[in-house]
This record gives structure tokens, sequence and C-alpha cells, in this order.
């Protein structure tokens, strides 16, 4: 009898103890599932002559990379000093932030933009688009020439990896990407074009991107793009093709059978099975393209474009 209460007791103990524990890591997860994040911009007012803007905090999950929590703090607000900000991609390593909130780096001052743990002030190992902060984390990004010293610290976040998938997707579809000119006004050969097998969605952005970190000498690599909250990214110089607007020339995307104009933000655009995407550089030489919207010259275009984007 007495050993019958014993066990009893002892099966009650343990699944009372089973419980609660698994309440706790119940709640533990819940409460990893999503994490509060701060972003703050740092200069040195005097130098800049502008005040610093407050900070932005909200809550993302948990994983979120920075540069996804900067294109959230866009889209929330446009009046957000991350609402427009410039970047390059490299091949292999990620974006890196060349301009935010109007202020660039500087190579006469050699100022940029470096990117810190608030807390430990310890430069982030990775780029914005690998990093995952941890909860409470403020992130710092700080415009300077004097960074501030790692001190043997570690930043308290890690980071994600950054390398494209090289395995196939069950519903993957091929795609090719390529480039175009008039070679009689850009004195130099259009590259090859690039194919590839990418899961059905996926947008023009990551299939560039892709082929950069397969090739980083490719003429994909090294291409830069101007975010705007809300609608992506914006390609402004590709192979070393500069978008210009006193020479009305500027990059866009085109569809190579029909030569239908598309969005000029690569990450609304998504290629469809077997398309062909050019992204098409073109100038004010350029012959009338045949887009959908009825202009004469490239100034034209801009406005064409400029009332896709109000549509949006």
């Amino acid at each position: 009898m007495k050993t019958s209460i014993i066990a009893s007791f002892s099966l009650f103990l343990f699944c009372a103890v089973s419980s609660t524990s698994q309440a706790h890591l119940r709640e533990r997860r819940e409460a990893a599932s999503e994490i509060t994040v701060t972003l703050k911009l740092d200069w040195n007012v005097t130098a800049l002559g502008k005040p610093i803007p407050p900070s932005y905090t909200t809550k993302v999950p948990n994983g979120t990379v920075v540069q996804d929590i900067m294109n959230k703090a866009a889209g929330e607000d446009k009046q957000s000093p991350f609402n427009y900000y410039k970047n390059t991609y490299y091949g292999g390593l990620g974006y890196l932030i060349t301009t935010i909130n109007g202020t660039g780096q500087n190579q006469g001052t050699s100022s940029y933009w470096s990117k810190f743990d608030g807390d430990s002030l310890v430069a982030f190992p990775c780029g914005g688009d690998s990093y995952v902060p941890y909860n409470g984390s403020t992130i710092l990004f700080r415009f300077t020439a004097d960074p501030y010293p790692n001190n043997n610290k570690s930043a308290n976040g890690y980071c994600s990896g950054h390398s494209t998938s090289s395995q196939v997707p069950l519903s993957a579809i091929t795609v090719t990407i390529g480039m175009d000119w008039n070679t009689d006004v850009i004195k130099k050969s259009i590259p090859s074009s690039y194919s590839t097998k990418v899961a059905n969605g996926t947008s023009l952005r990551e299939i560039i991107n892709k082929a950069a970190d397969q090739n980083r000498r490719g003429p994909f690599d090294k291409y830069t793009s101007t975010y705007y909250g809300g609608q992506g990214h914006f390609i402004t110089s590709m192979n070393g093709n500069k978008e210009d607007s006193k020479t009305d020339s500027y990059w866009m995307i085109y569809d190579k059978t029909t030569k239908e104009l598309f969005k000029p933000f690569i990450d609304q655009y998504k290629p469809q099975y077997g398309s062909t995407t050019i992204l098409k550089f073109i100038t004010s030489q350029e012959p009338e393209p045949s887009s959908g919207c009825n202009f004469m010259g490239t100034s034209l275009v801009v406005l064409c474009l400029l009332a896709i984007v109000e549509a949006l």
C-alpha cells in the first residue's frame, strides 16, 4: 500500500514537473518567436550640420536580418530616415550601404557608414543582409571616419551566412537574364546572358544576386541600387554603366520577346518560366522603345516611369 502511494505520488510529481517544464519551454519559444529591435543613426552633428533623427523601435520575427528591419522602417513611414538609402551589392558578401538619409560616403574625408552592436559598440562581422540581431538590441548606423575599436569583444547577434542556395527546388523554373545597350553609343560589348533554375516566384533581385554570387567578376557583380520604402530596390548602375539625369541615361527592365517596359523595381518583378529578362541601359540617343507608354525621347520615359511609381 505504501509503495503504491509513493509510486502514485512520484507519477503525479513527474507529470506536474513535466507539464511545468513544457509550459516554460513553450513560453520561451513563444517569447523567442518575436524580438524587439531598435535602429539608430549617429554622426557628428557639427560636421554634418543637421540633427540626428529619432530612433526606430519595432518587433520582428526572431531571425530577421538587419536590412529587412530597415526595409520595414522604410515601408511604415515615408518620412523615415531609412526610407531612401543606397547600397552596392558584392557577390558572395552582400550589400554595402553607401547612403542613408541623404548622407553618403565621402572618399575625401574617408567617412562612410559602419554598423555596430549598440551595446558592445562592436562592428558587425558581416553585412546587414546577413546579420541577425538579438532581442532588445540596438543597431547603430554610424557615419564616421573613425569607427569604434572592437576591444576584443564580439557582437551579440550572429551572421546567418551569405550564399545563394545551389539546390534546385522541386518547383524550379528556368529563367534567363541579360543586359543590352546601344553599342554605337556605349563603346563596349554586351556581356553574355545568365540562365539558371530558381523557385517559381523568385524576384529579379534574387536572381541577379545569385548571378553575382556565382561569378564575382561577372557583369552582375557590384551593381548599385537605391531602396525606396514600399517599392524596393531600383538599379542605378551595373557593369560600369551609371544612370545620369544630365544625359538622360537610365536602366530599364524589358521582356526580350515583347519589349514591354516593366516597373523599374527588381524586388517586384518576378520572371516567369522560360522567360528572358533584359536589363536595358537607355540613353538619350536610344530609338523609341515600345513599352505601353507613348513618348518620344528618354526624358519622357522618365515621366512615364514616375507615373508608374505614383500608381503603385
